[in-house]
């Protein structure tokens, strides 16, 4: 299964991969303590670590998306007449 949020999607800290199933416990639900294999190297993590690095993907683009409309804004201001 994929762990993903608004077009974010948690990768494999070993691998990079994107494909997770619960480890060591039924097909209940999953819990924010859920733990998750990779299904392509097999590497150990928690749910809630895959919904944690979404969280920090999250942040940086909205922080990117605030820079470049700083970056637009600065542009399209103008410089005050200067005259006496």
């Amino acid at each position: 299964m994929k762990v993903e949020l608004h077009n974010i999607v948690a990768e494999c800290p070993s691998c990079h991969g994107t494909d997770f199933e619960p480890h060591g416990v039924g097909r209940e639900l999953i819990a924010s303590q859920t733990p998750m294999a990779c299904t392509r190297c097999g590497a150990h993590t928690s749910y809630i670590a895959l919904l944690i690095q979404i969280g920090d993907q999250a942040i940086a683009r909205s922080l990117e998306t605030l820079d470049r409309i700083k970056a637009q804004r600065a542009k399209l201001k103008k410089p005050a007449p200067q005259g006496k």
